[in-house]
């Protein structure tokens, strides 16, 4: 059953109104003026299919009324009343957004017919309406499938990069998949970040070591201890990986890239930074980093168990390490624990799936 809105400032017009409506299967509620009629619309805008309001009435008149209602639910068709019928009145009330007017007095035919076209009117606006939304959702849905084709263009090229690091260096195979799969486990523990938060320190993850495209393969491959100027030609990489990925439209993934060797006591580089001057990014992909470098074979030593890795991170919590990082590190021991099972195997397969 339809609900109409019948507005007069007359008491006996608006119930007059009233009861015909409810005679007729509708179900009708009354205000006495525009400005009680536009509160109740507002407080439930699909309350009401239907408002017959007086034209004149003090303060919200009728005209006014109808304008608003336009405003608020485009759905609703509205009926203006007034005693007097002229031209004037007619485009006025058409141009304010109503879609019929009665004129007063009027007979039970004629509001009978006003009520068979104000329907039909509502049959309309209502196909108008769904197939309205129909298309906004044909709109969003081609919107986001271009997005998502956008977004596997850029993950397709972020694989390409980083496979690109891996490839200098035989014993590094599969590490930025493994340190950005650690770090999103870190942060999702530690929780507080938003998707898109998570989705930029899973790039930076990703293509923290992009900078040794710049280091001789020799010096990356090198099974022994570095001498002092191959160690510094290591330490440039985070400073040109930050200068690479500087150029990512939409990310800023320059400073956790350039600071991921920054260390808690201010002693790491390239900048020296201490505590938590250190972005938030770059103090969880250190962890991760670490972390994969002692889980994984290295061609100095066999790799180490979950525990035994997340052990030596406690013991440097404080002076490399965020001590609170460290602690949520242990904490998702298990996770940890799952996601090298699931590198190991193979499981995974694309860097952002879960996304």
């Amino acid at each position: 059953m339809e609900r109409v809105l019948v507005v007069d400032d007359e008491k006996d017009c608006r119930y007059a109104l009233a009861d015909a409506l409810a005679s007729r299967g509708y179900e009708p509620d009354i205000a006495e003026d525009g400005r009680e009629a536009l509160n109740r619309v507002v407080l439930d805008p699909s309350a009401y299919g239907y408002v017959y309001s007086d034209m004149r009435m003090p303060g919200v008149g009728g005209l006014e009324l109808v304008e608003h209602l336009s405003g608020i639910d485009r759905t609703i068709v509205t009926v203006l009343l007034t005693g007097q019928t002229d031209s004037r009145n007619a485009v006025a009330a058409m141009r304010a957004g109503a879609f019929d007017f009665l004129s007063k007095p009027f007979t039970l035919s004629e509001l009978e017919m006003s009520l068979v076209r104000a329907t039909e009117r509502r049959k309309m606006l209502l196909a108008h309406e769904r197939e309205r939304a129909h298309l906004h959702q044909l709109i969003e849905t081609s919107d986001a499938r271009h997005a998502e084709e956008m977004r596997k263009m850029f993950v397709s090229s972020i694989r390409a990069h980083a496979r690109s690091i891996e490839a200098k260096d035989e014993y590094t195979a599969g590490h930025c998949e493994r340190v950005e799969r650690y770090a999103e486990v870190i942060a999702r523990r530690h929780g507080g970040f938003d998707e898109k938060w998570v989705f930029n320190l899973r790039v930076g993850a990703i293509l923290h070591d992009i900078g040794k495209i710049g280091v001789r393969g020799s010096i990356l491959s090198k099974p022994g201890a570095l001498d002092a100027d191959e160690y510094g030609e290591i330490r440039n990489h985070p400073a040109i990986g930050g200068r690479i990925v500087r150029t990512l439209y939409g990310l800023n993934l320059e400073p956790m890239v350039r600071h991921h060797h920054e260390r808690f006591d201010g002693k790491g580089y390239p900048a020296g930074l201490k505590g938590e001057a250190i972005p938030m990014e770059s103090r969880i992909i250190l962890i991760a980093d670490t972390f994969d470098a002692m889980t994984s074979d290295r061609p100095y030593r066999r790799s180490r168990s979950t525990l035994h890795a997340l052990a030596e991170l406690q013991c440097h919590a404080g002076t490399q390490f965020d001590p609170h990082l460290v602690a949520i590190a242990v904490d998702a021991r298990e996770e940890l624990e799952a996601a090298r099972i699931e590198m190991a195997n193979g499981i995974r397969g694309d860097y952002f799936g879960a996304v």
